[in-house]
Formats: C-alpha cells, sequence, structure tokens
C-alpha cells in the first residue's frame, strides 16, 4: 500500500509557492520512504519529487552552512544507495536521516515542515 504526505494544516490561507516548493524537500522524500520495499518506485518518486527542492533547498540563502551540508551529505548517502542497489532497510534508514535533514532545514528557515501519512 502506496500512502502520500500531505502539506500539514497551514497557518496562511494562501501559502507562498515558494515554501510549498520547499516542503516537497521533505514530502518527497516521504513518499520515496512510502513506496519501500519497492526500491525501484521509491528511486522515481526521490527523482520526481525531492530531488531538485533538496538541491534549492540546500541553497537558500537562510540556512547556514553546516545544516546545508548536512543535508545534502544526507542527499548524497541515498543517492548512493539507489546506484549501487543498496539493502531496502539500509535505504530506508537513509532516506529517514534525509527527511530529518530536511526536515531540520526547512524549520531552520521557517518553513513550515508537511506531515507525513503513515
Amino acid at each position: 500500500m502506496v500512502t502520500a504526505c500531505s502539506p500539514a494544516a497551514s497557518t496562511s490561507a494562501t501559502p507562498s509557492q515558494p515554501a510549498l516548493g520547499l516542503a516537497a524537500s521533505s514530502s518527497g522524500v516521504c513518499q520515496a520512504i512510502a513506496a519501500l520495499p519497492d526500491a525501484s518506485a521509491a528511486e522515481r518518486t526521490f527523482t520526481n519529487l525531492a530531488h531538485d527542492a533538496l538541491h534549492v533547498l540546500a541553497a537558500d540563502p537562510r540556512l547556514d552552512r553546516s545544516t546545508s551540508a548536512r543535508l545534502l551529505e544526507a542527499k548524497e548517502k541515498v543517492e548512493a544507495d539507489f546506484s549501487q542497489s543498496a539493502d531496502v532497510a539500509v535505504l530506508a534508514d537513509d532516506l529517514a536521516e534525509l527527511q530529518t535533514a530536511a526536515d531540520a532545514a526547512l524549520q531552520a528557515i521557517g518553513v513550515e515542515v508537511p506531515a507525513c501519512a503513515d
């Protein structure tokens, strides 16, 4: 069963488009986790929904260098897992670490972290 991630209730009636784009960094990773144990589906989801948003988030000028570096390092681990056909348990752990890093980066710049549905 595939579950989806949806943004948590916003305090604003009309959230800004850039904030929604940045939130995809976390929600896309959430959806990749939900696609497991199908690693191919998780990789497609990660690539289509989270990859570009993670780059944009890491480059956000409001983010300090250490938080940005942590985010990029976690992203690189996930990409290495996909390219090396890592064990699903390792991939799941690395995706969870990436989601934690993305959530921390979003919080650091004041963007609401989307809820990850079970």
